[in-house]
């Protein structure tokens, strides 16, 4: 009695720690590490290319797209960012939930970075349609 007692216990705790995770552990981005919207913002189409800022970095570091395809940038944190491509600053100030978007006209590689936070770095491939 006390073993199923003990194991009932047991799985109790193991259940609820399960779930006490998966609430802390997700991130305030839509797109998680994938580079991908999920369509929880209702500003973002699901599907749509995606750059998270968040915790101070640009999530994902690598992006692919192609040319023509717009990006959204999506500032999930307090912090104040910008987007800068190619050292160019092509957003502004971007507040917490703000969105930004950039269609990228040319094949090549692009570094992405904030001009508040140098250890943001992010890099876009931008594939010929």
């Amino acid at each position: 009695m006390h073993r199923s007692l003990r194991l009932g216990l047991l799985a109790a705790a193991v259940g609820i720690a399960a779930l006490v995770l998966a609430a802390c552990g997700g991130s305030s981005s839509s797109s998680g590490s994938t580079g991908v919207a999920d369509g929880s913002d209702s500003r973002i189409p699901a599907g749509a290319p995606l750059v998270d800022q968040d915790k101070l970095k640009f999530i994902p570091e690598t992006l692919r797209v192609k040319v023509g395809e717009t990006v959204y940038f999506k500032n999930s944190e307090t912090a104040l960012h910008t987007v800068n491509i190619d050292g160019k600053n092509v957003s502004g100030n971007m507040k917490k939930n703000d969105v930004f978007t950039w269609v990228f006209q040319e094949p090549g590689s692009y570094k992405i970075t904030c001009d508040y936070h140098p250890q943001m770095k992010a890099t876009i491939t931008v594939d010929p349609s």
